[in-house]
């Protein structure tokens, strides 16, 4: 930010420096931590891509009672609130102070959708700064009344923000966004690729083949589908992630017998993720409803040079993954087309792994965090320079 000194004849146009910090980003969701989400992936990839390009960053986020909090990066202010969660959203008293505090603070609010309680708590809060929103997905699966309710807060914070940020063309379409088009901005999610990008282990013919899910264990990501399709498979499945549903699952394997080709690992430390599916030959997201509008883990496995197999939800999820390019789509809920794609990339060796080099290829040219942090950073500054204001004085020089 400058001031403009100018004049004419015996004056002298002067540019004087008047902010000589970067400006603070302020993002707000409703968790912290990656492995609680690809959302929560999302948000540390864009925070750590704002620090390395040298602006300050602050996160306001919550945290699952009894949940062990999770460290924030080098370069990054945050603050988790602890707050009991109601119907998949957390709630906290002094969120709205909290809220107004990192306002307070910061240059623009990025907010990260849907998180009711913040749309909620905006709606009492003076707009001094640009605020942007990231829509995620839309909220699915609740009464008529609530749903009612949150589309209405929605609604009255949308109209308030300056820019809402999409991650695919599909997500464009949201009956949410449609009163707002002009607002709404495609950037896809960008993420660091290169943690996933060594080599892949050789392995034995012999073997059976290994699939790997990588997320949350809740009812709209369809692993039920993906236990019924084992059944035919000459396959053994990884399922890395916890959840609400894992204990109803590994019910569900017993029964179906299939638990002895099945691992429920739990959540992995970061560092560990890349080789374990640098060590899987498919990976499966078998998403049954539009609640997955993206599926961020797939991006991460085709980054390894894994084919992936998804299902067409009418979102992102089969745009990021395309069906015969970097591995198969199919309909959801429906265990039997799901066997046979996966049946398909286990015996067509040639076309799995040609599947995985595209995959990685197309992982790395466009969802570098590089290319697409830079769209991001000339959005903030572009809502950011109205705000630059210019005074012009005259100098003079003799």
């Amino acid at each position: 930010m400058a001031r403009l000194v100018a004049g004419s004849g015996d004056c002298a146009a002067v540019t004087i420096p008047t902010m000589l910090t970067m400006p603070v980003i302020g993002h707000v969701n409703k968790y912290w931590g990656r492995d609680r989400g690809g959302v929560e992936a999302v948000l540390h990839a864009s925070v750590q891509d704002l620090s390395r390009r040298g602006y300050g960053v602050e996160v306001l986020a919550c945290r699952p009672w009894r949940s062990p909090a999770r460290p924030f990066p080098p370069g990054v202010a945050g603050r988790e609130l602890a707050a009991p969660v109601v119907a998949s959203m957390p709630v906290h008293w002094e969120f709205g102070a909290a809220l107004a505090q990192i306002e307070s603070r910061c240059d623009l609010l990025h907010f990260h959708l849907p998180f009711p309680l913040a749309e909620a708590a905006t709606l009492r809060l003076p707009k001094r700064i640009p605020w942007v929103a990231t829509w995620h997905a839309e909220v699915l699966g609740r009464s008529p009344m609530v749903q009612w309710a949150q589309q209405a807060v929605s609604r009255r914070f949308l109209q308030r923000v300056d820019a809402i940020v999409v991650s695919a063309p599909a997500s464009s379409h949201s009956d949410g966004l449609r009163p707002f088009p002009e607002r709404v901005h495609l950037i896809p999610f960008g993420f660091d690729w290169r943690a996933f990008s060594g080599p892949r282990p050789r392995r034995d013919a012999g073997h059976p083949a290994q699939l790997i899910f990588v997320g949350r264990l809740v009812p709209y990501k369809g692993l039920d589908v993906l236990l019924r399709a084992m059944t035919t498979l000459p396959a053994r499945l990884q399922i890395v992630g916890d959840g609400r549903e894992r204990s109803r699952l590994q019910r569900l394997a017993a029964r179906l017998q299939v638990a002895d080709r099945v691992e429920f690992l739990g959540h992995l430390p970061d560092a560990e993720l890349p080789s374990r599916l640098a060590a899987a030959d498919i990976f499966v997201l078998p998403s049954r409803t539009a609640s997955e509008a993206f599926g961020v883990a797939q991006l991460e496995a085709m980054a390894a040079g894994l084919p992936v197999v998804n299902t067409a939800l009418a979102t992102g999820t089969d745009w990021v993954s395309l069906d015969g390019v970097t591995g198969l789509t199919v309909a959801p809920d429906n265990p039997v087309q799901l066997a046979a794609a996966l049946r398909h990339l286990i015996e067509d060796r040639d076309f799995r792994l040609a599947c995985g080099r595209r995959a990685r290829r197309r992982a790395r040219d466009l969802f570098s965090i590089e290319a697409r942090g830079a769209e991001m950073v000339a959005l903030y500054e572009g809502l950011l320079a109205p705000r630059s204001k210019m005074e012009v004085f005259p100098l003079r020089t003799s």
